[in-house]
């Protein structure tokens, strides 16, 4: 069994990835979507945002508006900020340091170069567009030179296992978030609400995907996408279904059995993504599914740090 110190650091260098390519994603296309919309009707976009990374309350603690600017700094390169994207790639790195014995030279080189990047483009004042690219485009790498130069065994299943997680759990937050500003918030035009859709859609690099299946930007058919479809590589189920498999792989426990609570609960919630129809959740009321996907990945989070990297404070 690999030791906890290691399985931690590579467990939380995947989130830590993963959270930064994940709000580099929301801030370019709030970034890009508010330049091609008329200022009242995309004037709300920046709250939910925040409200989205799950710091709405630290970020009210130091601001009084949420703006481009204000949005931008604090979740771009905020060192208040914990899961700012600047202080999740030097975290990454921080844990990628310590177990430089344990990974490829190439995935050091990869996140350290990604880490010195970021610096320069904050030193230089970037726009806030050329910054996102740069994360995106290094999550991109990350998982390319993981999946091209680490082995198959149980720090590869960690790393994934960080990932999915983390990317389950913001997808499910996007949506429930905008599902209540979209349906439940200020009347809109259809066509700006079909617009809003797009950026959610567009947060999740889903856009395309969804429109080679469908003409209409429909909530339902937007919320089967990201919550229920088994082939998108971002919806909560096909990220659900990942974790199941690294955690049968860490423990050794065969298909349709548990080892530890951890497994469990994964297989509980994807069975339950696999089975579900989207009439049955909206008639049941989809943002208390979504409340209780989050509350399930937190509680997954927690039982493998139990299980696994119980020697060391929970990052995050």
């Amino acid at each position: 069994m690999m030791l906890s110190r290691i399985a931690d650091s590579l467990f939380w260098i995947g989130r830590y990835m993963e959270r930064a390519d994940n709000t580099a994603r929301i801030l370019d296309v709030n970034y890009h979507m508010l330049l091609e919309q008329p200022p009242d009707t995309y004037k709300l976009r920046w709250d939910p945002l925040i409200a989205v990374t799950g710091e709405r309350a630290r970020f009210y603690k130091t601001h009084e508006e949420a703006s481009a600017q204000t949005a931008f700094e604090f979740l771009g390169f905020s060192e208040e900020n914990p899961n700012s994207i600047s202080q999740c790639i030097v975290q990454a790195r921080e844990n990628a340091r310590t177990i430089r014995d344990r990974i490829s030279r190439e995935l050091w080189e990869d996140i350290n170069g990604l880490y010195h990047k970021i610096l320069r483009l904050k030193d230089e004042g970037e726009d806030l567009s050329r910054f996102c690219d740069a994360v995106k485009r290094g999550g991109h790498r990350f998982h390319g030179v993981c999946d091209a130069t680490l082995a198959r065994d149980e720090g590869w299943h960690f790393v994934q296992a960080g990932c999915v997680l983390e990317r389950a759990e913001m997808t499910a937050r996007i949506l429930d978030v905008h599902y209540h500003q979209l349906l439940e918030g200020p009347q809109l035009l259809s066509e700006a609400r079909s617009h809003l859709w797009m950026a959610v859609l567009k947060s999740v690099a889903a856009y395309e995907f969804y429109k080679r299946q469908n003409t209409l930007i429909e909530p339902t058919r937007v919320a089967q996408l990201l919550l229920l479809d088994p082939r998108h590589p971002r919806s909560v189920r096909f990220n659900l279904g990942i974790l199941q498999t690294s955690l049968h792989a860490i423990s050794g426990s065969m298909p349709g059995t548990y080892a530890n609570e951890a497994e469990r609960l994964t297989g509980k919630i994807h069975e339950r993504l696999t089975y579900d129809s989207i009439e049955e959740i909206f008639a049941d009321g989809l943002h208390n599914y979504l409340t209780e996907l989050q509350e399930m990945c937190r509680n997954i989070g927690e039982e493998i740090t139990r299980t696994y990297l119980n020697y060391a404070v929970a990052q995050g």
